[in-house]
């Protein structure tokens, strides 16, 4: 659906991510550190600025960042600045200023994917479409050298169109990256490191004016640096059918199987592999020009392939609700809702259920000023293997302001506050980040 995508326009951003390390992400097609943690997909902004599109798009973004609490702990806090130079170059056949399709990776969501990645535009015909995206990251901190950091990613998608109304496409997301400080271990102050690498394929045909499938595969693959976190290695394979039944001009219902293969890497831990179903029924709906709605409800079942050490096989009702309103031209709220089991990324617990929250608000008060305010709620019930409950509730809420001095720069200033409420006090804590961000693109 149109603006249900983590939007990457040129020289567009928005407000932070919900981690500490928030302003990680400096521009279009680069998700922060530890944003495949984050409570919900960030998005925002709806045009991206520059008079004309074009095919290629060289970018830099030089931001700056302070937190009083580095390493989101519940004590001895230590403050640090953060200092990041981001160069990227993205590139998209035809030729637009906008980025086409957004590719988010999910460590501990099943398949690699916490949400329904939005489809290409359909818009407009095109016999062949073609995305490619270059980015880095140098991350400088003043709390201690050692954690000085270089990430990146790659990312790129083609999709060849057919008169038949089929249509054939391959998408690929290569990241090295970090999680998130307090994920893991709460007294660990180093990064973790991964790589992980998304491949997607799909078959998309228009059987009729009312009737529609859709097939799909994708392999995700995660493998963490240090020996510490192999625990969290896996690769997953995932199987998707979607059938659609067009009810009038902007409405459809349609049905959705999935079936996804996780597979740990070291044996040790192979007692967590698991098969995964979802099954859903939904609709999708766009009633006006304004709103856009997407309704997904379902049920979601994990078998545990060594049932002698997890005897319990876990299910749970599974929905993923979106909303995209346009109160105005200038001011619009998109909303996503969404409840089901992921991966665990503790080592005492072989899994989670997680409920998330997100809401983004923004305005644009003129052609230069634009502000927007993000909010985020997310509940994680651990499925503990010691026998001491966790059950965390995060709470996110960013407020930004941001000014387009000409076609080619554009400043942001924004502040998050972010805290952690868990049934293990040593989990929690409160988190204050200040951020500037200079961005330049052609």
């Amino acid at each position: 659906m149109k603006g249900f995508c983590l939007s990457l326009m040129v020289l567009t951003f928005v407000v932070p991510p919900v981690t500490s390390l928030a302003l990680e992400e400096p521009l279009p097609g680069r998700p922060a550190a530890g944003q495949e943690e984050s409570l919900l997909p960030e998005d925002t902004a709806s045009e991206a600025y520059g008079s004309e599109g074009g095919y290629i798009h060289p970018y830099i973004s030089l931001s700056g960042e302070y937190t009083d609490n580095l390493f989101n702990v519940f004590e001895d806090e230590k403050s640090n600045f953060l200092t990041t130079i981001s160069p990227g170059i993205w590139f998209a056949l035809p030729r637009t200023k906008e980025v086409p399709i957004t590719i988010i990776s999910h460590n501990t969501s099943a398949g690699g994917l916490q949400h329904q990645l939005e489809e290409y535009s359909r818009d407009d015909f095109n016999r062949h479409n073609a995305y490619l995206l270059g980015a880095l990251d140098f991350l400088f901190y003043s709390e201690n050298s050692d954690l000085n950091e270089t990430n990146g990613r790659v990312e790129g998608l083609y999709r060849y169109n057919m008169k038949n109304g089929l249509s054939l496409q391959i998408l690929d997301l290569f990241e090295r990256d970090t999680d998130r400080f307090d994920i893991g271990s709460v007294t660990r102050q180093t990064d973790r490191k991964y790589y992980s690498n998304l491949l997607g394929l799909m078959a998309d045909w228009e059987i009729s004016e009312r009737l529609r499938a859709k097939v799909t595969y994708d392999n995700f693959y995660l493998d963490y640096d240090e020996d510490v976190d192999s625990f969290l290695n896996r690769g997953d394979d995932a199987f998707g059918f979607y059938g659609y039944l067009s009810y009038t001009e902007k409405s459809s219902f349609f049905i959705n199987y999935d079936y996804v293969d996780v597979a740990y890497d070291d044996v040790t831990f192979s007692a967590k592999d698991n098969e995964q179903h979802f099954i859903y029924v939904g609709w999708d709906w766009a009633s006006t020009e304004k709103t856009d709605l997407l309704v997904k409800l379902g049920y979601q079942k994990k078998n545990f392939d060594d049932n002698s050490v997890f005897t319990d096989n876990p299910d749970l009702f599974a929905f993923e609700l979106q909303g995209e309103h346009d109160f105005t031209q200038k001011t619009k709220l998109i909303t996503i809702l969404s409840h089901k089991m992921e991966e665990s990324d503790s080592y005492v617990a072989s899994g989670k259920t997680v409920l998330a929250f997100w809401c983004n608000l923004s305005h644009e008060f003129s052609d230069r000023l634009s502000a927007l305010i993000d909010l985020r709620f997310e509940n994680e019930d651990y499925d503990q293997i010691i026998p001491i409950e966790r059950d965390d509730d995060r709470f996110f809420i960013g407020p930004a302001v941001q000014y387009i001095f000409n076609d080619w720069f554009m400043g942001e200033l924004a502040y998050s506050y972010e805290t952690r409420s868990s049934t293990q006090e040593l989990f929690d804590y409160k988190t204050n980040t200040f951020y500037l961000r200079l961005n330049f693109a052609l």
